[in-house]
């Protein structure tokens, strides 16, 4: 099959990755963002600039455009690097124009993100579905330094992925390996998603360094080196109440340990210098560590806990607290079971729903 890669999101993530893969001898056959601004940027400097430690030079990009049709006339891989808050959203405007032999990745899932993606397709006309698919995490720690500027300070070195159905895994490496070669399969997705190593990473730091979330210091700027005894102890007692949480729904799940060691062989890394104003989204401690992982991800984990009585009470804790913080009801608007249209927590109907054989 003849690959055409098309970029969905021109954030962050979806800079990086543009500029990556072209500068790694790979076409970007167009990036989209329905924010004009960072297209229009794209376009008037004719691609995108590289920075850091892993890359360096200047990648064109042919065809950046605001226009969804536009982009999905292009290609026939996506390659999703959207909020995941808007997955849903993204699914319903992709639904009159997506084929059967599309593949949509979503960079990364989030817990049942790609269940909620199909569901949303259907519930939208889309009988001929696509393949589906997620990762662990973005390919890289990375970060806008300006316009049309992207700073990769690491790259991952292994991102594990899975297809929904999991039946279709070896489809699914097959046409994302050339784009990013550092991918490998895993059990199946909803495994993959329920793994998202942001809500460990980001949500216990967050809430318990308000202070410097709220009125930083220029030695505030690596939040990745917030930690310390106390928040350490509670982000692992968060992440293993999610690993029991999955093995009590025969899930395969990745420790947050195990998938730092995949992803980055256990190595911290620096920031690189952002310069000028950056948009909400490239700054170093978005509130999105907040609105995205907790809503997305924590709330899952929290009621299949409850109806499996499978104790979570950092999970609760830590939603709670986020709750007050950013003056929200996360339990009303996240991902729930109804949400992604799961009838049952039976292993074996999970399976039948995720295309897992044993």
């Amino acid at each position: 099959m003849n690959y055409k890669y098309v970029i969905i999101g021109a954030g962050n993530g979806g800079q990086s990755l543009a500029g990556d893969m072209v500068l790694r001898g790979t076409k970007v056959s167009a990036i989209y963002d329905k924010n004009p601004k960072p297209i229009e940027a794209i376009r008037k400097a004719g691609g995108i600039q590289m920075s850091g430690p892993v890359v360096e030079g200047f990648a064109p990009i042919e065809h950046p455009t605001a226009r969804l049709v536009d982009a999905m006339e292009q290609g026939n891989v996506f390659l999703v690097t959207i909020v995941g808050n808007f997955h849903a959203q993204l699914a319903k405007e992709m639904a009159p124009y997506v084929r059967e032999s599309d593949i949509i990745l979503l960079i990364p899932g989030n817990s049942g993100s790609s269940l909620l993606f199909r569901k949303t397709l259907r519930e939208n006309g889309v009988t001929r579905l696509p393949l589906i698919g997620e990762t662990l995490s973005m390919p890289y720690a990375t970060r806008l330094l300006g316009e049309a500027h992207a700073g990769i300070k690491a790259r991952k070195l292994s991102l594990p992925m899975a297809a929904l159905p999991a039946s279709r895994n070896d489809e699914l490496l097959a046409a994302v390996s050339p784009a990013i070669p550092e991918v490998m399969i895993w059990a199946d997705s909803l495994s993959i998603g329920m793994s998202n190593i942001n809500p460990k990473s980001h949500v216990p730091y967050y809430l318990f360094n308000l202070g410097k979330v709220e009125a930083p210091t220029p030695l505030d700027i690596d939040f990745h080196a917030w930690n310390t005894k106390t928040t350490d102890r509670i982000a692992d007692m968060y992440d293993q109440e999610r690993i029991n949480v999955m093995d009590a729904i025969g899930l395969t799940p990745i420790s947050y340990k195990k998938a730092h060691e995949l992803c980055y062989a256990g190595k911290h890394y620096v920031p690189i210098k952002q310069e000028g104003a950056m948009p909400e989204n490239a700054v170093q401690v978005p509130d999105r560590f907040i609105d995205e992982d907790v809503p997305l991800n924590m709330i899952l984990v929290s009621e299949i806990g409850h109806k499996l009585n499978v104790p979570t009470p950092i999970t609760d804790l830590l939603i709670d607290v986020s709750n007050l913080v950013r003056e929200k009801d996360f339990r009303a608007t996240g991902t729930t079971l109804d949400t992604l249209g799961i009838a049952s927590l039976d292993k074996a109907y999970i399976w039948e729903l995720i295309g897992r054989k044993e």
